[in-house]
């Protein structure tokens, strides 16, 4: 199995390593098509699909995997929200959604005015490349979940979507 992976985050990059540990793993700098910082379950969702086909389209008989990471609103509160979508050789495609938590009310404004939640906590913790570590969710549980682990859960309800298909035979 060959899969593109539509990032070279190294969050994202794992997590896919994590869960497909056979498969021939490739990064590939793709477009998501959306705004830098979605603002929706939608917008981000939109991303994670768009960054699944075009990595897939770079390898012929590949498998391509989209990660986004994204904010969304309820009410009053900013959420942080994450999407993914594999496409499988033959266009189908599967998505899922992980983990939200509120982000504080002050990173409200930043972030729907368009700045991403990566430069927001780089400059709100001072750590460099948080991204690719630990991100937003790693800082607000405590280090309870990394932006890692939390990628790998919402690759692991991708293939576990994929395999079920292809086992079932619909």
């Amino acid at each position: 199995m060959i899969i593109m992976v539509g990032s070279f985050n190294k969050a994202k990059v794992n997590a896919v390593k994590n869960v497909f540990l056979d498969a021939t793993i490739t990064s590939v700098e793709v477009e998501s098509g959306v705004s830098t910082q979605p603002r929706t379950d939608k917008e981000t969702r939109e991303g994670a699909i768009n960054r699944a086909m075009a990595s897939k389209d770079v390898k012929e008989d590949s498998y391509g995997i989209g990660l986004e990471g994204g904010v969304m609103q309820i009410g009053d509160q900013l959420f942080l929200c994450n999407w993914g979508a594999l496409v499988t050789p033959s266009n189908a495609c599967f998505t899922a959604s992980g983990a939200r938590i509120p982000l504080p009310n002050e990173f409200a404004k930043p972030l729907l005015n368009g700045e991403e939640l990566g430069d927001v906590m780089q400059e709100w913790t001072t750590i460099k490349d948080i991204r690719h570590h630990q991100g937003a969710i790693g800082i607000f549980t405590n280090a309870t979940i990394s932006r890692e682990e939390m990628f790998t859960h919402v690759v692991l309800l991708l293939k576990g979507q994929m395999e079920q298909q292809t086992h079932s035979g619909k």
